[in-house]
């Protein structure tokens, strides 16, 4: 009699291409996974494998974006509670990995057709601005473990990979000569001062936003409208919170942080008088209302296209340089040109957080409702 009945020998076959499949996943094409927090074996690790070889083996299996695609989608599907979006670094300090900041960050992420349905939003508000001799100017405000990226663990930094998304943005932009700056060079040197991100936030600091709004005003082609951060930025004091620290459930900074108040000079204080009609206002539950003011004083006309790294950061910048200016929220490539055509800015600024730049396919819940609009 045989070992296997014959309508037995089609499971027996079936059951071998199932044990067979993590490993024929190695050679054909995946999804993309998020980084591997575990890039090879402990030493000696079969003295206790299960310690020291099972992690690597959790980082390594065939297919692996395919499954961990699959776990995310259910877990979005039941409403279940996701993990941290954090990691800290060797210093203390933390850092966001929500959006698959960390996997850009290290070129693991790379979209090219994101990244040039990008460049060809912006290239859109060029071509509208052009009749009146508008020039348009974008730049990304760096993740900030691109900026601090020796505080990486050591296993994150053993994954670099060229060229970033960052990189390929920079090419991009290039081809289609659309006037940018890189910030990675300029912030990563200014940091040998002292720094320009806070160490339990996702932002950069006040001397951040600084050096990328003189880099936005170089880029333009006025120089002049650079602001010395002498003239601007008070001694640093101590800053006692941050996003993160919140995500963490943390009371307080330990060490603290550091923030740069602004000098009164540069302070927009109650002399800005409103341009109503603009800008549409948001719903209420939206957290970047567009701001639009007179300075009375004289300037260039100045519009941006922000997010976060802006919003707050900005506002004072703006008053201090222009005769008039407009910030509204870039919606993740939804923004459309109305407001722009009504201000008719000198200078038009697209500025995007590096995780947030490529057109999003998902945007969070309070913007779906505005780019409906």
């Amino acid at each position: 009699m045989p070992l296997l009945l014959a309508f037995r020998r089609w499971w027996a076959i079936l059951f071998v291409a199932v044990l067979c499949l993590p490993a024929i996943g190695h050679f054909l094409p995946d999804l993309p996974a998020p980084m591997r927090t575990t890039v090879a074996p402990e030493a000696r690790w079969w003295e206790e494998a299960n310690k020291r070889m099972d992690p690597y083996i959790n980082n390594a299996f065939g297919f692996r974006g395919a499954v961990l695609a699959a776990h995310g989608a259910y877990v979005r599907f039941i409403g279940a509670p996701r993990g941290p979006n954090y990691m800290r670094g060797t210093d203390g300090s933390l850092f966001y990995t929500g959006e698959n900041a960390v996997e850009q960050t290290i070129g693991h992420l790379v979209r090219p057709a994101k990244v040039q349905a990008f460049v060809n939003w912006a290239d859109g508000f060029r071509q509208v601005i052009a009749p009146w001799g508008g020039k348009l100017v974008v730049i990304v405000a760096p993740n900030a473990q691109t900026i601090e990226y020796e505080k990486l663990p050591d296993y994150v930094r053993r994954q670099m990979k060229q060229p970033t998304e960052y990189d390929l943005l920079n090419a991009d932009l290039a081809k289609a000569g659309i006037a940018h700056a890189d910030l990675r060079p300029l912030l990563t040197a200014a940091k040998a001062e002292s720094s320009v991100y806070w160490r339990y936030d996702t932002h950069w600091n006040q001397r951040g936003a600084l050096l990328g709004f003189n880099a936005a005003m170089a880029a333009a082609g006025r120089p002049e409208l650079e602001i010395d951060p002498a003239v601007a930025l008070a001694p640093p004091e101590p800053k006692l919170d941050g996003d993160l620290l919140r995500l963490l459930g943390a009371v307080t900074a330990d060490p603290p942080d550091i923030f740069y108040p602004l000098n009164p000079a540069v302070k927009a204080g109650d002399r800005l008088v409103p341009l109503p009609g603009l800008v549409a206002a948001h719903s209420p539950q939206f957290p970047f209302q567009p701001l639009a003011f007179e300075t009375g004083h004289p300037g260039p006309r100045i519009m941006v296209l922000g997010d976060s790294f802006t919003y707050g950061h900005w506002k004072d910048y703006l008053a201090y340089r222009s005769s008039a200016f407009v910030w509204t929220h870039h919606l993740f490539c939804r923004a459309g040109t109305g407001a722009v055509q009504r201000f008719k800015p000198d200078i038009l600024i697209i500025e995007a957080a590096e995780r947030l730049f490529p057109c999003a396919d998902r945007v969070p819940d309070w913007a779906a409702a505005e780019t409906a609009n």
